[in-house]
């Protein structure tokens, strides 16, 4: 682990952002960007299977929890994009992601942009604001 931030900029999008957040877990990154990014594997056995996802115990504790805090200390910059009609992953599960790391003003909910199949502006900018802020 190295002792300083890089200028390395994350970009997730749906199982991506979970990679991104097991990522950052365990290394110094500039800034994350998640969007479409779920909690949970939504009982799909192949999400499930990649490891990235925490799995509730029979005594309702979890295995492989998301390690919130080290994220929060290996990357200063989180920006999250979801949307109102995903028509894969609900609005709870992108919440969950946003409160475990204290999202607030850098969280958007983006009405009626689905799964983001298409080009978003609103992301775009962003990554760009980022890159010119880590010279």
């Amino acid at each position: 682990k190295d002792d300083e931030p890089n200028d390395v900029i994350l970009v997730g999008h749906s199982s991506g952002a979970q990679a991104a957040l097991r990522y950052a877990e365990l290394y110094n990154v500039y800034a994350c960007v998640l969007v479409s990014a779920t909690y949970s594997d939504l009982g799909d056995p192949h999400e499930r299977a990649s490891g990235y996802y925490p799995q509730t115990k029979s005594d309702g504790t979890e295995s492989n929890p998301y390690l919130f805090e080290s994220m929060k200390e290996n990357c200063n910059h989180w920006w999250q994009f979801h949307s109102d009609d995903d028509p894969f992953i609900p609005l709870y599960e992108a919440e969950r992601i946003r409160d475990g790391l204290g999202l607030t003003s850098t969280y958007h909910m983006l009405p009626g942009r689905s799964h983001f199949f298409e080009f978003e502006p609103e992301i775009l900018d962003v990554v760009v604001d980022l890159s010119s802020s880590t010279k």
